[in-house]
């Protein structure tokens, strides 16, 4: 059975944590970046895509598409939105979405061969016959289905087109068409009204559309927390988020031809107002991976942002072995106290304070050694061609 195009997007973006800009994988590579002990995220994408998710086809809330992060993927059933011929059928726009200028597509294609059995549309001419009447408002679009028509069949697509956002300039881009999957039913009621949910796609730290590889430009190290943060300024803030509440958070690795290789992993996030933190788990392996971070907007749509994140192991400071002290004396003749050695070197009597000066001077210069074999160990290695630093 065929699914819109709407969602075979959300399931690229969600269940497959498909990274848009992610087209040059970092595996093998080597980073810019030392992998530090925690790194810190702003989620302030540049551009973010909207679109609509026809979700009464798939059971009415996005809930029902299965665990954005659950393993193993899986395509959705798809459920057809019962409507009647002759009848009407409302979509409720979303509050970021305006449909004053919407066009609309009717398209039966009942045994799915590609080629379709009829097609109505509002863009055909008033005299013609499967002229398909809607009534475009800011808010709603409401469409007059057609007539039975034995020849079309009982299953159809219907494409809402000509969406635009009412959110601000960083929401230029639209996926201006709904699409969804109808069954016409004469059991089915005569005026049905369908309501999409928002999803908006963004990236960071680069644009959604950036085909170069974009990595977090920090790589993290395996057991490091890494914090999320909304910054004050993100245009997220334009969809009603506050704060991160509920926010989720997955990674999969991926390889060199971008396919995850890793399994899906969800972590755990303590969010604090509008900063959220997990930690890596110890044994993540070294490579690429995509962060997904998905929050629910208060209208019930979704944000998601996806991100890729370079994981490197800890560098390991070499173990340097303490210098070797200065050589020991030769032990002087028993001697009577009091006495001088024929050397000319005085040896203290029992109990005399000369004792403790010896004891601690021996001290002070076994500490340089050390000290200096650890400020060695800890010298860079020489650039090829270059000279040593420290």
């Amino acid at each position: 059975m065929s699914t819109s195009t709407g969602s075979r997007r959300r399931r690229a973006q969600l269940l497959a944590c498909a990274g848009v800009g992610a087209l040059t994988a970092l595996v093998g590579t080597a980073s810019p970046a030392v992998a530090a002990d925690g790194i810190t995220v702003p989620l302030e994408p540049e551009d973010i895509m909207v679109s609509a998710v026809p979700v009464e086809n798939y059971g009415g809330d996005l809930d029902s598409m299965r665990d954005p992060f659950a393993e193993p993927v899986e395509e959705p059933e798809l459920v057809r939105v019962p409507v009647r011929y002759s009848g009407t059928i409302t979509v409720d726009l979303p509050a970021e979405f305006d449909g004053s200028a919407a066009t609309a597509e009717l398209v039966f294609d009942d045994n799915e061969d590609g080629i379709p059995e009829a097609t109505y549309s509002s863009r055909f001419a008033a005299a013609n016959p499967n002229r398909l009447l809607i009534a475009p408002s800011a808010g709603t679009v409401t469409v007059t289905l057609p007539a039975d028509d034995p020849i079309a069949g009982d299953a159809a697509r219907l494409s809402v087109s000509k969406l635009t956002s009412t959110l601000g300039p960083a929401f230029g881009d639209v996926y201006d068409v709904i699409d969804y999957e109808l069954g016409f039913d004469p059991a089915a009621p005569t005026t049905r009204t369908v309501e999409p949910l928002l999803d908006a796609t963004s990236q960071v730290p680069c644009g959604l559309y950036e085909f170069s590889n974009c990595p977090i430009p920090t790589p993290a190290a395996p057991g490091s927390p890494v914090t999320l943060v909304l910054t004050p300024g993100s245009a997220l803030r334009e969809l009603g988020l506050s704060d991160l509440t509920g926010v989720r958070v997955a990674m999969a690795q991926f390889d060199e031809e971008d396919y995850d290789v890793g399994p899906i992993v969800e972590m755990d996030v303590a969010v604090t107002g509008s900063t959220a933190r997990f930690v890596l788990p110890a044994d993540t392996e070294p490579g690429a991976h995509h962060l997904v971070v998905v929050q629910e907007t208060p209208t019930g749509g979704y944000s998601t942002v996806l991100a890729e994140l370079t994981v490197e192991a800890r560098a390991v400071e070499p173990v340097v072995e303490p210098a070797a002290g200065p050589a020991a004396e030769p032990a002087a003749p028993a001697s009577n106290a009091g006495l001088r050695s024929n050397t000319g070197v005085h040896l203290p009597e029992a109990g005399g304070s000369d004792g403790i000066a010896v004891a601690a001077g021996a001290g002070i210069l076994l500490m340089a050694g050390v000290g200096a074999a650890v400020a060695r160990g800890r010298r860079r290695p020489a650039a090829e061609g270059g000279t040593c630093e420290v």
